[in-house]
C-alpha cells in the first residue's frame, strides 16, 4: 500500500514515464511504441533517424471505411514499400486476436499488423477513429495525419519520400 502524498506522486511519475507522450499532429515528433504482433511478439513502431519513413493506419476488421481505404493503402505500399514501413494497428475494439488473425489470413493486407490490446499506440498517436492514418518521415517527424476513405496516401508519401 502506498501512503502519503510522496507515494501518490511517485505512482503518477512512474505512470507518466512509462507511457509515451501523445503526438499532437503534423510537425510533432512521432512517439516510439511497442505493440504485440498477432503471435504475441513485441513489434517496435518507430523511425530510426535516417532510415525509412513510416505509414500507420489504425484499423479494425469491422471498419467499412478502412475497407474502402484498402485499395489506396495497397497502391501506396506497391509504390513505396521498399522505402517506407507500413503498419496496421488493430484497435481491438470488439475484436479478438483470433478474429484478427483469421481476417489477416483471408485478406492480403499491405502492412505489418499489430494488435493494440492495451491501447498504447492509439493513445500515443491520439487516434480518434479507425481509418486514421499517420505518415512519419525518415527523421521521425509526423508529416501527415488524416482519416477517411478518400485519403491520398500515395500523394502524401510522394511529399515525404521525395518523388
Amino acid at each position: 500500500m502506498i501512503s502519503g502524498s510522496r507515494g501518490l506522486i511517485g505512482v503518477a511519475l512512474t505512470v507518466a514515464l512509462a507511457a509515451p507522450a501523445a503526438a499532437q499532429g503534423v510537425g510533432d515528433r512521432a512517439p516510439a511504441v511497442r505493440v504485440a504482433s498477432l503471435d504475441g511478439r513485441e513489434i517496435p513502431i518507430a523511425v530510426t533517424a535516417g532510415r525509412k519513413a513510416m505509414v500507420i493506419e489504425f484499423w479494425a476488421t469491422w471498419c467499412e471505411v478502412c475497407e474502402a481505404l484498402l485499395p489506396r493503402m495497397r497502391a501506396a505500399q506497391t509504390r513505396y514499400g521498399s522505402q517506407v514501413d507500413f503498419f496496421g494497428v488493430n484497435v481491438t475494439v470488439n475484436e479478438s486476436r483470433a478474429r484478427v488473425t483469421r481476417f489477416v489470413a483471408e485478406h492480403r493486407l499491405p502492412f505489418t499488423v499489430v494488435y493494440d490490446n492495451g491501447g498504447v499506440a492509439v493513445r500515443a498517436y491520439s487516434a480518434p477513429t479507425t481509418s486514421h492514418v499517420v505518415i512519419v518521415d525518415a527523421s521521425g517527424v509526423i508529416r501527415y495525419v488524416g482519416s477517411g476513405a478518400s485519403q491520398d496516401i500515395t500523394g502524401e508519401l510522394a511529399k515525404v519520400v521525395g518523388r
